[in-house]
């Protein structure tokens, strides 16, 4: 955890252009972002390398760094205001946003661009298929564990302390992480505690009716692995199955950038991508460029993981526009969601990692995990102080998940809050003096 380990190198993908800080989350631009490669040892940033991504934030001389998760079909980018906040707010701390390898496979060179409506909604853009990614069939949680090392290494040379977090189903992950077994090290060893943003494990979703089946057999993973060989495309499409719009599994991504796009560029002009996007993505009347974002993220977001507040459309006019009296403001929103390096949504979410995300959510050392390679061996040793924020999405089931975790496990130090008013995407987005997770957060920090 101390030190680098020889051959680990970190790639350098240039500062992040156009980062502004605008509404309530005022902040400066500070030279320290950076895109930044984490490559399997001898490896280089470029195409089909093993490599993983970290947005770094903060000064690079801080003595704390908060590692951040992002959940199923997110990225990155989702955590620029939340980074940007702590960095300012909690003395000597860096906060890093990790990205999955996949988010290699993303063609984002048109967005920006004079022709990226040409290129994007008529699938001009690279794509991976099915044939050309067979090679992803594998790609579940022991990769994005490996990629997740080497960054949670490299945060914490020199002696820098640790905090490992993550959103929605990445708080999972940084619960695996922290149980996991890296050739005879728990990954808990080294961290300074864990942050958990409205997810994690032990059927912390069962509240929003979502309910994860944990697998009983080793036949009825072989049945799993079965099907994500036999599938016509090792990616699943799950934000377009929750939209009920048929394509690609980008397709729905695409949607959200652009829309986010134009919000950020003209946020009350009338929408020229209104009537291009699929009729179920579409409001029923004319709508401005801001009001067809906070459409789709706020009042008719197709499920509850898409939805946060930021205000509502306003009740009369051609075009409607969009009145911000949220807690988030939807032009802060746009300009997070419309950037592409790193970008805030995944294209392309592996199959095997919901089976093997599926594995691990009991949280033991099953003869289950065990079949399918995971190794969460030190689940119930872990000792670090644990952080949870849970909104209303779950009702409640997300702390009490956590407290099966602390109750079996040695975690002496957790801490629970609970806001029943906001939404799964308002911690990451709601402005400070009206958002309990980034004040609560903070304190924790400080403590640890």
């Amino acid at each position: 955890m101390r030190c680098r380990k020889p051959g680990l190198e970190r790639v350098l993908a240039g500062a992040l252009a156009g980062l502004l800080a605008v509404g309530p989350f005022a902040r400066t631009v500070g030279a320290a972002d950076r895109y930044v490669a984490f490559c399997a040892a001898g490896g280089t940033d470029r195409a089909g390398a093993d490599c993983v991504h970290a947005l770094e934030m903060g000064a690079s001389g801080a003595r704390r760094v908060l590692i951040l998760v992002a959940g199923h079909s997110e990225a990155a980018g989702l955590f620029r205001d939340v980074g940007r906040y702590l960095t300012q707010t909690v003395p000597d701390t860096q906060v890093w946003a990790f990205d999955r390898r996949e988010q290699d496979l993303v063609d984002s060179s048109r967005f920006g661009r004079d022709e990226e409506l040409d290129y994007y909604l008529r699938g001009r853009y690279r794509a991976v298929t099915g044939k050309a990614a067979s090679h992803t069939r594998e790609w579940g949680l022991t990769m994005e564990l490996a990629g997740l090392r080497r960054v949670v290494l490299a945060a914490g040379a020199g002696g820098r302390r640790v905090f490992l977090g993550g959103h929605s189903s990445g708080a999972g992950t940084a619960l695996a992480y922290a149980g996991w077994d890296f050739n005879g090290v728990p990954g808990y060893e080294g961290l300074a505690g864990l942050v958990l943003i409205d997810g994690g494990t032990h059927r912390s979703f069962d509240g929003e009716r979502y309910k994860i089946h944990w697998l009983r057999s080793v036949h009825e993973v072989d049945e799993r692995l079965s099907k994500i060989g036999a599938a016509s495309s090792p990616f699943t499409g799950d934000l377009g199955y929750v939209w009920q719009v048929p394509g690609a599994p980008e397709s729905v991504a695409i949607d959200y950038q652009l829309a986010a796009e134009y919000a950020s560029r003209d946020p009350r002009g009338p929408s020229s991508l209104q009537r291009l996007l699929p009729p179920a993505m579409q409001p029923p009347f004319r709508v401005t460029n801001a009001a067809l974002l906070g459409w789709l993220l706020d009042a008719h977001a197709p499920a509850p993981d898409l939805r946060l507040h930021s205000g509502h459309i306003e009740p009369a006019g051609t075009p409607r526009g969009w009145i911000n009296d949220g807690p988030a403001n939807i032009e802060d929103v746009a300009s997070a969601l419309a950037q592409s390096r790193p970008a805030a949504f995944e294209w392309y979410w592996p199959r095997r990692l919901s089976l093997d995300i599926t594995a691990v959510d009991p949280m033991e050392d099953s003869l289950v995990a065990r079949h399918v390679g995971l190794r969460l061996t030190h689940a119930r040793d872990i000792d670090v102080p644990l952080y949870v924020f849970e909104t209303g999405l779950t009702h409640g089931t997300v702390v009490a998940a956590a407290k099966w975790v602390v109750a079996n496990s040695r975690i002496k130090e957790p801490v629970y809050v609970t806001d029943a008013a906001m939404l799964h995407l308002d911690p990451l987005f709601d402005a400070p003096p009206r958002n309990m997770f980034l004040t609560t957060v903070a304190q924790f920090l400080r403590k640890h």
